[in-house]
């Protein structure tokens, strides 16, 4: 195959493809990559890969946490596929991880997705039940697992704060320019502190990430979960709570998603704090997000939406 071919005019694939791989590539083939990378399928020597590249800052540490994810927490409950290799092209940080069988819930048919929903939830179960002793820390984990906050209340608080480094690097100045309302996310998050003080302090593992894009299916089974690069350590509830704030928007989960997660995982002590607590986080960094990528449309109905939460008019 010729080198321009299998490269897809991406100067970084043709790159890795050539290191890894040499004249051994048969096929490739583009995916649907995320909201920063770039994924492609390669047929090899008689296997299957995925490449994924990406030039975001964060790029690195995310592969490198997909790596951890599959060495310390992948089992047959659990899949995560193996990260074959991780490093830089040029313009990119890439990582190679074996292909499994099947295909995302994003590209898979409304009754397919439904087929496959009692398996999704055992395997968020397993998620949140996974040993994650050989680590440290509360909140977003590292490269090499280990976490940087004292306790999950800690991590909870921390969304106020103006770090100099990481994506959203002196992200006050959307407060400063007026973007995000000053008012709206004080109050959203005074409300947010009251029910954490109601919430344990577990540290489990989180997926944070827990979507139709980021769960691999065949037959009804789950394959693969992939894309650990927002992962966390703290209450697993706060996937069931990022689930219940996907929900709002129509093609990311289930329809009746709020009514499913309720009925699987509302026996949990105190479910309903920990869950308001949790969407009311999760809308926070949303307010972030959107600013950062200048989406004011969205912005506004997340900002209309907690505010609504706080006032108990959203469900």
């Amino acid at each position: 195959m010729n080198l321009d071919d299998r490269g897809h005019g991406d100067p970084g694939l043709g790159s890795v493809l050539r290191e890894h791989f040499g004249d051994g590539v048969e096929a490739v083939e583009s995916l649907t990559g995320g909201f920063f990378s770039r994924a492609y399928a390669v047929s090899a020597g008689g296997r299957e890969y995925v490449v994924r590249l990406n030039a975001a800052a964060h790029a690195a540490e995310s592969f490198a946490k997909d790596d951890y994810a599959w060495r310390h927490f992948a089992s047959p409950d659990l899949p995560i596929p193996r990260v074959v290799a991780i490093g830089e092209t040029d313009a990119d940080q890439y990582a190679i991880s074996e292909r499994v069988a099947g295909r995302t819930l994003m590209d898979c048919s409304a009754a397919e997705r439904r087929t496959a929903l009692p398996a999704l939830l055992d395997t968020l179960e397993v998620m949140g039940n996974v040993g994650v002793g050989g680590s440290t820390g509360y909140g977003d984990w590292d490269g090499g697992g280990n976490a940087r906050f004292a306790s999950w209340q800690a991590f909870l608080a921390d969304i106020i704060e103006n770090h100099p480094e990481g994506y959203y690097k002196d992200w006050h100045r959307f407060l400063r320019n007026g973007f995000i309302e000053r008012d709206v996310f004080e109050t959203v998050y005074e409300r947010m502190l009251q029910l954490a003080e109601g919430c344990p302090d577990m540290r489990a593992l989180i997926h944070n990430d827990y979507q139709f894009e980021n769960v691999i299916v065949d037959g009804g089974r789950v394959t693969g979960v992939i894309d650990w690069a927002n992962a966390l350590y703290g209450d697993p509830l706060y996937d069931v709570a990022w689930l219940g704030w996907i929900s709002i928007h129509p093609g990311w989960w289930y329809e009746d998603g709020i009514e499913i997660l309720r009925d699987r995982f509302g026996y949990a002590t105190d479910f309903d704090t920990r869950i308001t607590c949790y969407e009311l986080h999760i809308g926070l960094d949303h307010l972030r997000f959107y600013a950062t990528t200048d989406r004011r449309d969205d912005y506004e109905y997340c900002r209309d939406w907690l505010l609504a939460k706080i006032d108990g008019r959203a469900g």
